[in-house]
């Protein structure tokens, strides 16, 4: 499920999701960048455990076609859910389609009162077993545990969630309803993982869903009936993968601290002190959490002690170029931090140089509310280079990228252009 207190503060702490050097290639050309060895590890993760713990005894899935309802409350966003589905249907060879109220998933909009007492930390959520909120009421959802067969599956959206919230709502949920039940912090480049960064089904959930979807893989299957024919299907259609490579683990004390660090309800000194554990932690991983932790911790101090932010803001930029590359998406993410800091020290055709290739990366990724930062900082840049005609494009593209993550909405929109003035620390 989207975690809504990240969401919330996606422009403080909008941290991206990605991969080491790429050698592999997903179904639809995106970089899969892991040993097959890793990757078979990764589904069996997303698949036989249930992000509270629980484990799936048989292997889920729907047998033959699926279809999927789109209330008529939501039928704006029926453009963005045809285009999930036909992703879903290209990149992992699946029979899905829009169908009519005999579908096995429905997606339908309840108040955002009622989704707050019900989920309270979720922004939409996925229930299996049912396919209304009239029958999750009623106690007729089932949980992933305890099912042997997928049969159909809710999807339920508050209705005061904004544009960029549906649209990522619509690709994690109706992916995850197909089968991938777990979130993993572990997994970069996916979104089913909790760091919320990746809004767009990537390149490994599609492949993730290719395989459960083999006809190899048979439902109720147990995990250990499974692996062997996990492993064989991805070295049949993910040849470069037939290597050794790393292979990655969740790490239960990271969660922990880095969830306290971005929870908002906590105490603040609470919420720097675990961030700066997820960071001394993150060290011993060696992966894209370190990135992540850096981000956080920069953020929780930018006010306060921008002495300590500023360098934790390089050093996650560091990290993501050398690590994944200038065109990744964490990397376009922490070039945004980096470049706000410059803006503060008034370097800025450093700015301009940061933001550039990151600009790129961001709308290559379609991410609106990365390039409403991004074109944000850009244009206060601009001006006081002064490059008014350069700085008002960037203004107004800022301004229409973010219209189209909060819809018309005044209010959201200014709180967005006012997170993106947060960005940059007081000058010493």
């Amino acid at each position: 499920m989207r975690d809504k207190m990240l969401k919330k503060i996606a422009l403080l702490i909008f941290i991206s999701g990605c991969t080491i050097p790429s050698v592999g290639v997903g179904p639809t050309g995106v970089a899969v960048s892991r040993a097959n060895s890793a990757l078979a590890k990764e589904f069996l993760d997303l698949t036989y455990r249930t992000e509270t713990g629980g484990t799936v005894q048989g292997l889920l899935k729907y047998n033959g076609v699926v279809r999927v309802f789109l209330s008529p409350a939501l039928s704006e966003y029926r453009h963005d859910l045809e285009s999930v589905v036909q992703n879903i249907r290209r990149g992992a060879n699946i029979d899905i389609e829009i169908g009519n109220n005999s579908a096995q998933i429905h997606i339908q909009q309840i108040p955002a009162a009622v989704m707050d007492r019900t989920f309270p930390n979720a922004a939409c959520v996925v229930a299996s077993g049912v396919n209304s909120w009239a029958a999750f009421r009623r106690g007729e959802s089932r949980s992933w545990a305890s099912q042997n067969i997928l049969q159909k599956a809710a999807i339920f959206i508050p209705d005061d969630a904004p544009p960029y919230i549906v649209r990522a709502c619509l690709n994690e949920e109706v992916g995850q309803a197909l089968g991938p039940v777990n979130d993993l912090y572990y997994v970069a480049d996916s979104i089913f993982n909790d760091d919320n960064v990746h809004t767009r089904l990537t390149g490994f959930d599609l492949l993730m869903l290719r395989v459960l979807y083999d006809k190899r893989l048979k439902t109720g299957m147990s995990n250990a009936q499974a692996a062997p024919i996990v492993s064989a299907i991805l070295n049949e259609i993910n040849p470069t993968g037939n290597r050794s490579g790393p292979v990655l683990f969740a790490n239960p004390q990271w969660k922990r601290q880095i969830e306290t660090a971005i929870t908002g309800g906590n105490p603040r000194g609470a919420r720097v002190a675990a961030a700066d554990q997820a960071v001394q932690i993150a060290r011993g991983l060696g992966d894209h959490r370190l990135v992540h932790s850096l981000l956080v911790y920069g953020r929780l101090n930018l006010r306060g002690a921008p002495h300590l932010a500023a360098p934790a803001f390089q050093e996650a930029y560091t990290l993501s170029l050398a690590q994944l590359g200038p065109d990744n998406l964490r990397t376009a993410l922490t070039a945004m931090h980096i470049a706000a800091v410059a803006l503060a020290t008034r370097r800025y055709a450093d700015v301009i140089q940061l933001t550039t290739p990151a600009l790129a990366v961001a709308r290559d990724h379609q991410d609106a509310v990365l390039v409403a930062g991004i074109q944000g900082i850009r244009a206060l840049a601009f001006a006081a280079l002064g490059r008014d005609a350069e700085s008002e494009r960037a203004r107004l593209d800022s301004l229409a990228q973010a219209r189209y993550a909060f819809g018309n909405d005044a209010e959201r929109i200014a709180t967005a252009q006012a997170q993106i003035a947060g960005l940059v620390p007081a000058e010493q």
